[in-house]
């Protein structure tokens, strides 16, 4: 595959995926021809063995030759065969792990690595068993366990590969459950996306927090058939409940309260802005949180083999009984099922808490136990605006409510926010690994399920009794993978707020947005460069194109949402150097010339005909968004080519390549905010070959990156 990759890749097709296919497509030739030569070869071999033995030859040496040379020849085509079989296997597994990292967004990444990292370990045990195997290990062992014999002999050895091959399908069934969480994790980035987009819109919010259905925006869409009116107006009500849960936490994220009493927000000059993309900073923690719950560590494997140890001594006790070992393991997933709804519970509690008090007064309670009706929880404030953790007294909580032991384990807890958490200031790290405990879990339900249980209970139970054990142990597995969703996001959500909150992330989605702001504005600059070179595209000074009459257009109020407005008054304010709200001759001229493109006064006057529809020499911002608003109507260059069309802005030597000092030189025209560190680290993102530049190629994925807008949301009900 590496070979592949030094072929030149034209323009518009995927070299990649068409070199790899066409491997493949020879390994299968070759494996087809290969099984087929040697075997026509094998086939004259023993055509001319008889020839020999009609004409009477009685020569025993020959025939040995003849026979040795015949299972020499089946033993190399088998050989061949195999290494034929894992090239094409192998193809196919690094074009799987290609169209998942293709399909995945960037904040998946990191559990995508740790995902196939961890397959690792099948590659591990299979070398500890072939080791053991040819040692003649498994062998003596067999021997001194069972005694000797013939069958005893072997009895180990197929012993330790059922359940190596047992293990291997656990692993199996734990991928495909993460792959599954890749993709939920997806959807969760776009909702969540949209439900920041949708906090920056007032007009929306108001209708929210009004509590109204005419929500068009932010409601699913509209379902039809009979019985579904309650369905979706109860889908309406979620959406507009998760939308007012949503703007709660992120106020309160913004304001950044002291986790000590009187709990006062961050002075407003070190708060994140208003503006902040939450959502954004929400996916990209999904991804590390992911990539967490897919790194089985020690104390993971140490839980599952008490686990195993429990079964057993389960096994011991009823002996051969293989009805009660199969109930008793549908039995075990029923228990984890209703762990599992405990445990979300549990986290959404976690996640209210962090919400005002205020909003959550329509709950019963933000807590899954009863500690609060002991008395246990003292309300320390009266302002609702103020989040439930507020409301946690620790010294009384330490003084009664904990036990001895986990005063011992885990000692006094820092703050209130963490006395919320199972295991307390270890609380996040120790519900990742329950979540990871239960994957597991399900991948050795589901292995033992198919490959011992359910076999066995179709010889020995009776139809009814096997429908209904099918029936009963597909339900729990079903139930945990349906319901991941929820705890997954919940789990990332409360592991990245409060206390928990990651500076790192947060100064990552910032930089992000000022990245995104002046890619924008260097793309807008490239319309109107591109437009200009179109005399058909230029307004006559009567406020018609040079062409003819000027054809109606659509308001951009009715074209555009929402968030793009918000982004494209954002990319106008950064032309808009003096903040009088027009784009004067003068600011773009001087925002030419810092480009290093200083244009004529003619040419500056084409620009800003362009866009001036109400001739008074300057660009509003309505004349600027109403224009762009026009430009998305019609067919844009790929990536590809708006990139060779913009590299020269940035490549200030055109040495073909952008170094770092230029690439700022750049982005500081628009005077964005971005430091000297901030454009290293992007650099660093983009620069795949690690040569320290920036070539057509990697700038070509920055302008996809930051040029198209998110996907629009579907439904926003069920996120929370």
């Amino acid at each position: 595959m590496a070979a592949t990759q030094l072929l030149p890749e034209p323009r518009g097709a995927a070299p990649r995926s068409y070199s790899q296919f066409t491997l493949a497509a020879v390994a299968v030739v070759s494996c087809l021809v290969g099984l087929c030569i040697p075997h026509s070869g094998r086939d004259l071999m023993i055509q001319g063995e008889r020839l020999t033995l009609s004409e009477g030859s009685d020569d025993e040496e020959h025939e040995e030759e003849e026979e040795e040379e015949v299972d020499w020849m089946s033993e190399s085509t088998s050989v061949y065969s195999i290494i034929v079989f894992l090239i094409v296997v192998t193809i196919m597994f690094e074009k799987t792990k290609d169209i998942v990292e293709e399909r995945a967004t960037k904040d998946m990444l990191p559990i995508i690595e740790s995902l196939f990292g961890e397959m690792t370990i099948l590659g591990f045990l299979s070398v500890i068993t072939f080791i053991c195997t040819k040692v003649g290990i498994l062998e003596m062992l067999s021997v001194n366990i069972f005694g000797e014999g013939e069958e005893t002999k072997e009895k180990l050895t197929e012993i330790f590969e059922t359940v190596h091959y047992c293990l291997f399908a656990i692993m199996i069934f734990f991928v495909i459950q993460v792959i599954v969480l890749v993709k939920l994790g997806t959807e969760s980035e776009a909702q969540w996306l949209a439900l920041d987009r949708a906090c920056q819109d007032p007009g929306t919010l108001e209708l929210m927090l009004e509590g109204s259905h005419a929500h068009g925006r932010v409601s699913p869409p509209p379902l039809t058939g009979p019985g579904l009116g309650i369905t979706h107006e109860t889908k309406k009500r979620q959406a507009i409940e998760d939308q007012k849960l949503f703007h709660a936490l992120r106020q309160e994220f913004i304001l950044d309260r002291d986790v000590k009493y009187p709990f006062k927000p961050e002075d407003k000059e070190s708060q994140i802005g208003k503006d902040f993309n939450y959502g954004r900073y929400l996916s990209m923690c999904m991804g590390e949180t992911l990539a967490e719950v897919v790194e089985v560590s020690v104390p993971t494997w140490a839980c599952m083999g008490v686990l195993a140890s429990l079964f057993y001594l389960l096994m011991l006790v009823v002996k051969d009984n293989t009805r009660i070992l199969a109930w008793s393991m549908c039995a075990c997933g029923w228990l984890v099922t209703i762990f599992n709804f405990v445990f979300e519970r549990k986290l959404i509690a976690i996640r209210n808490s962090f919400a005002p008090i205020g909003f959550l007064r329509r709950h019963k309670s933000i807590w899954t136990d009863s500690k609060d009706q002991k008395g246990e929880l003292q309300s320390l404030v009266a302002d609702e605006n103020k989040p439930g953790w507020c409301s946690i007294n620790p010294e009384l909580f330490n003084l009664e409510g904990r036990s001895k032991t986990a005063k011992h384990w885990f000692g006094p807890a820092p703050n209130r926010q963490q006395l919320m958490f199972w295991g307390q200031q270890y609380g996040p790290e120790f519900h990742i690994l329950l979540l990871r405990i239960t994957l597991l879990f399900n991948g050795l339900y589901t292995a033992l399920m198919a490959v011992t249980f359910i076999p066995d209970a179709l010889n020995e139970f009776s139809r009814p009794e096997f429908i209904c054990f099918v029936i009963a142990a597909v339900i729990p597995l079903y139930l945990q993978v349906t319901g991941k969703r929820r705890m997954v996001g919940t789990l990332t959500h409360i592991g990245c707020i409060g206390c928990l909150r990651r500076n790192e992330k947060i100064a990552d989605v910032i930089r992000e947005g000022k990245t995104s702001s002046a890619v924008r504005a260097f793309i807008v600059l490239h319309k109107i460069h591109m437009a200009t070179k179109n005399p058909a595209s230029v307004k006559s000074p009567t406020g018609r194109k040079a062409s003819g009459p000027s054809t109606p257009k659509k308001h951009y109020s009715e074209t555009m949402p929402e968030h793009m407005l918000q982004d494209i008054s954002k990319t106008f304010d950064l032309f808009d150097d003096d903040g009088s709200g027009a784009i004067t001759t003068a600011e773009l001229s001087s925002l030419m010339e810092s480009l290093g493109t200083p244009q004529d006064p003619a040419q500056l006057g084409v620009m800003i005909a362009l866009l001036d529809a109400n001739r008074d020499g300057d660009i509003s911002k309505e004349e600027f968004i109403q224009w762009y608003s026009e430009q998305l109507e019609k067919n844009e260059l790929d990536p590809e080519e708006m990139a060779k069309s913009m590299f020269s802005m940035f490549d200030a030597d055109a040495s073909g390549s952008i170094t770092i000092a230029e690439f700022k030189e750049a982005l500081d025209a628009f005077n964005v905010g971005l430091s000297l560190d901030d454009i290293t680290e992007l650099v660093k993102e983009l620069d795949e070959d690690r040569n320290g530049h920036i070539d057509e190629h990697e700038f070509a994925h920055l302008l996809k990156r930051h040029s198209h807008p998110p996907p629009e949301l579907t439904s926003l009900a069920g996120m929370y």
